[in-house]
């Protein structure tokens, strides 16, 4: 399987609204994959996916009225909503979380702890900003620049994440993860032609010991490679810049996928 943004779709095959179900119906083959390997009722599984999509509307829009026109439903039933969801404490964010969050903005461009502080949640009890500013410096994955003024923090681009046995590092990663595979996917279907997004699929059959070799040249490829462009990157013209994403991965899968 190969997509890209770029890839021509026949136009009028397939009427708009039904090309979206479509999509849509896909996209949640990971989730209902999942749920039914668990167990999970039906109802868990409404509840988890309208939880999604109160919080990603509630990223994307600020009232409760646009919150309640794309649900379809009224203000009072959203409000219900955000009240039962938020008691739960699912929309807490966490220092993992944070830190990425601080990680992403200053692959962007270097910026003051105020400066980031405006893109991330507040609280009475701690600031957000400085407080994921410490962990990424004890874990050297930024640095101070050296000037005068309000000092600013840039991305250490030497620093490698490690695979982390702490569940919620896991589960961040498995968000940051399928942020990337969902903003190709969007590219690809819903703004065709409006980036560099493309994704591959290759199926076929192979020793396990050659695989686990394959796995280890690719990612040291790709860390290796990532590294020297975010070196020329810096020493670029911001226009010609951009931050963008590279996911990788391999997995066994059933046989009968890849019987004739």
């Amino acid at each position: 399987m190969h997509l890209t943004s770029e890839a021509p779709l026949q136009e009028g095959v397939i009427p708009y609204p039904e090309f979206l179900l479509r999509i849509l119906f896909s996209a949640f083959y990971p989730a209902v994959k999942l749920a039914v390997e668990a167990n999970c009722p039906l109802d868990t599984v409404k509840d988890m996916m309208t939880l999604a999509m109160w919080r990603e509307a509630k990223r994307k829009h600020s009232t409760i009225n646009l919150i309640s026109l794309i649900f379809g439903k009224s203000t009072r039933t959203v409000k219900s909503l955000s009240a039962r969801f938020n008691k739960g404490g699912f929309f807490e964010e966490n220092e993992i979380n944070l830190m990425r969050r601080v990680e992403d903005l200053l692959r962007q461009r270097p910026m003051t702890a105020d400066e980031l502080a405006r893109y991330l949640p507040h609280s009475n009890e701690f600031d957000s900003a400085r407080l994921a500013l410490g962990a990424l410096q004890r874990e050297g994955r930024i640095e101070e620049m050296p000037g005068p003024g309000r000092t600013r923090y840039r991305v250490v681009t030497t620093h490698q994440r490690l695979v982390s046995e702490n569940w919620e590092q896991r589960l961040d990663a498995l968000s940051e993860h399928l942020e990337a595979i969902t903003e190709t996917i969007r590219l690809c279907f819903l703004e065709r032609g409006s980036g560099c997004a493309a994704a591959r699929t290759f199926s076929f059959k192979a020793r396990r010991s050659d695989m686990e070799a394959l796995k280890k040249e690719l990612f040291e490829f790709i860390r290796d490679r990532y590294q020297q462009l975010e070196e020329r990157a810096q020493q670029s013209d911001a226009e010609d810049t951009g931050l963008y994403t590279v996911y990788a991965g391999m997995t066994p899968v059933p046989d009968s996928r890849l019987d004739p």
